[in-house]
């Protein structure tokens, strides 16, 4: 157990090929079982158990180790969505929205995986994969019980994102991180402070309107017409 909570860091695990398939298996795995099992409350509990474990043995270790602020706060994003998918109440525009970012972060997440400078076998290894693929269930399975288009409009989403990214760029200024990318966003380079704010912030938008979208096609299209249904009677 000492290499999987060691603080000395080293270089950032190489993921093979088969690793790569094994994690982008887990992740279809996640997404069909979110969208067959999602009114079963023990399947609810299953995930909602990963993300706290995750949670705690994540930022216990943090505090363990006195790990700087430039990278144990909760500011980037997903992280971010993960305690508001556990904590925030039901039926609000918030929720919804970090509900829709906990689908598409965590997607971009094990496409593009960015893993932090320790042994493959290490508890930031572990909370990276395991803390992804539990949001992605959480919100999957908050969104099809509970997604309402009347409380998150297009406008909300943009006013929210900003205003998410705003504190995220202020946290960055005060302890010199780069919570949510903002300093050096993946794949397109460094566009400089305001380039990537801007960047970042269009992408989420962009990439949330049409998953609000989304969801709002496939009630419309009774997709889940039985979940509605049963939830007149519950």
């Amino acid at each position: 157990m000492g290499d999987f909570f060691t603080s000395q860091k080293t270089e950032p695990p190489v993921l093979t090929p088969l690793g790569f398939v094994l994690m982008l298996l887990a992740l279809c795995i996640v997404i069909y079982s979110a969208s067959r099992f999602y009114k079963q409350k023990s399947f609810q509990r299953i995930f909602q158990g990963m993300q706290i474990v995750q949670l705690v043995l994540l930022y216990g270790w943090y505090m363990v180790i006195q790990a700087p602020l430039t990278e144990s706060l909760p500011f980037y994003h997903c992280r971010i969505a993960m305690f508001a998918v556990l904590l925030l109440p039901r039926k609000t525009s918030y929720k919804q929205y970090f509900a829709l970012l906990g689908v598409f972060g965590p997607i971009c997440a094990l496409l593009h995986p960015i893993f932090d400078p320790y042994p493959l076998l290490h508890i930031t290894m572990f909370s990276y994969l395991v803390g992804h693929l539990a949001l992605l269930g959480n919100s999957l399975v908050y969104l099809i019980n509970e997604y309402d288009y009347k409380i998150l409009s297009n406008r909300r989403i943009i006013e929210i994102t900003f205003g998410m990214n705003a504190v995220i760029f202020l946290v960055n200024q005060l302890t010199g991180g780069d919570y949510g990318f903002l300093k050096n966003p993946p794949l397109v380079g460094d566009y400089g402070k305001l380039g990537n704010f801007l960047l970042v912030s269009l992408v989420l938008i962009v990439a949330l309107c049409v998953l609000s979208l989304f969801f709002d096609e496939l009630f419309k299209r009774n997709f889940f017409k039985k979940s509605i249904v049963k939830r007149r009677y519950d």
